[in-house]
């Protein structure tokens, strides 16, 4: 590792998913010596663990938009299969509902989107050079996703949007896109033809973060302590001198809170409540049978609005967004759903019998945009989390801009971090 400059000052990270690990790795390349704390036995144990493996930079734009009002409606009356809700009478909900539908007036949806778009293009840069220092495989390439479209109308609104140029999108007809690539002709007679993107990438998210984890260790200056449960912190005056934890107190000079939707907890001490809310997702993988019968590319299928994604002997496909509170529970016509797509687009290429199903709770800020910062009532707490459906695509962009602040150092964290009252971006 090359480290920038060496100093004595210890940061604790509170989050060994990809958020917290890709940060102790900036940390480190700054000098700082770093332990992480996590409460799971293993990294990735949480929402890295089975996400949907895509660095979608093409999809980086907020959710808060003109048209989520309608969707969210749809949702409430269990009309929008994409999108659920769970949970009506959670005060949290409805905190965070409030603070979304402010966020979906047209300019507030573009300065959003910007920003998203703004880190997850670092985020895939930064990953490469990560990947190239690092040596790690992990079931990446980087030459891009296909976007489907089955519905016409929706096609057609499609190309009247951005794309060509330097956007990175080519718009394809469905002929066309089942001659590059054959596996796509299960489509065929649906298919009305979608674009190629040559911005993002693919990853076995869990793979990267537990190879990165233990590349750092090998390196000596990130420690990781597992099944550590943090209960509270040695606070004096506006500076934390310690993490503690139900297996000891950790000393340290600056805490990360990278947590995902753990992290309103972890901030209540300091009377902050983070506006993250955890929005289910739900993901299946599958064994490959047949290799030839599976794109070379990840997909996103806009209209059903599932992404589909090879990571080596495996298929793995993820969809919907529940707002179901903390709850966890893998419910069984959700993942139902899940395994009719796949039975009717690749019946004989998987086992769709060994199915492994998941759900994860990814952590959602109002505006889509991550919180980066330090809290404005101390000397030393540091947030990087909030990174919603996106976490995979900003994680080693997000932990580079936050690193560069806790070291004084330039960075970009006024032009992509979420804003609130109680949050300083230096």
């Amino acid at each position: 590792m090359h480290e920038q400059h060496k100093n004595s000052q210890r940061v604790a990270v509170i989050g060994a998913g990809v958020i917290g690990v890709t940060t102790a790795y900036h940390l480190a390349r700054q000098g700082f010596q770093v332990l992480v704390l996590d409460e799971a036995d293993v990294p990735a144990a949480m929402c890295s663990h089975a996400n949907a493996g895509i660095i979608a930079v093409g999809h980086a734009s907020s959710w808060a938009g003109p048209a989520a009002p309608r969707q969210m409606v749809r949702a409430f009356l269990g009309k929008e299969p994409s999108v659920m809700v769970s949970r009506f009478m959670d005060p949290d909900l409805w905190r965070w509902g409030l603070s979304f539908l402010r966020n979906c007036r047209a300019a507030a949806h573009r300065k959003h989107s910007d920003a998203m778009a703004l880190l997850s293009r670092h985020g895939r840069s930064a990953l490469q050079d990560l990947e190239r220092e690092a040596g790690l495989i992990f079931d990446q390439a980087h030459d891009g996703v296909y976007y489907l479209y089955t519905c016409p109308t929706q096609f057609a609104a499609r190309l009247q949007g951005d794309f060509g140029g330097d956007t990175g999108f080519t718009a394809l007809d469905a002929p066309t896109l089942m001659q590059m690539d054959p596996a796509l002709q299960t489509f065929d007679g649906r298919l009305q033809g979608g674009l190629i993107s040559n911005v993002d990438s693919k990853g076995d998210c869990q793979k990267f973060t537990t190879s990165l984890a233990n590349w750092l260790s090998d390196q000596g200056n990130v420690t990781f302590h597992f099944g550590c449960k943090v209960t509270g912190y040695d606070i004096r005056g506006a500076t934390v001198h310690a993490v503690l934890t139900d297996t000891g107190r950790y000393a340290c000079d600056h805490v990360v809170i990278a947590a995902g939707t753990a992290t309103p907890k972890l901030t209540a001490s300091f009377g902050v409540r983070p506006l993250i809310y955890p929005v289910k997702g739900y993901s299946a993988t599958y064994p490959i049978l047949d290799a030839s019968h599976i794109p070379d590319r990840p997909f996103i299928d806009e209209t059903s609005l599932l992404a589909v994604t090879r990571l080596g002997d495996r298929l793995r496909v993820t969809a919907i967004a529940e707002f179901a509170g903390h709850d966890k529970t893998i419910t069984a016509d959700r993942v139902a759903y899940l395994d009719r797509y796949v039975a009717r687009y690749f019946s004989g290429a998987v086992d769709v019998a060994q199915a492994e199903h998941w759900a994860g709770l990814r952590p959602t800020t109002p505006s889509g945009r991550p919180y980066l910062g330090r809290l404005r009532k101390t000397a030393n707490v540091w947030l990087n989390a909030g990174h919603g459906q996106l976490g995979w695509t900003m994680a080693v962009g997000a932990g580079e801009v936050l690193a560069a602040m806790i070291a004084g150092k330039p960075n970009s964290g006024a032009q992509v971090s979420e804003t609130a009252r109680w949050l300083t971006i230096p």
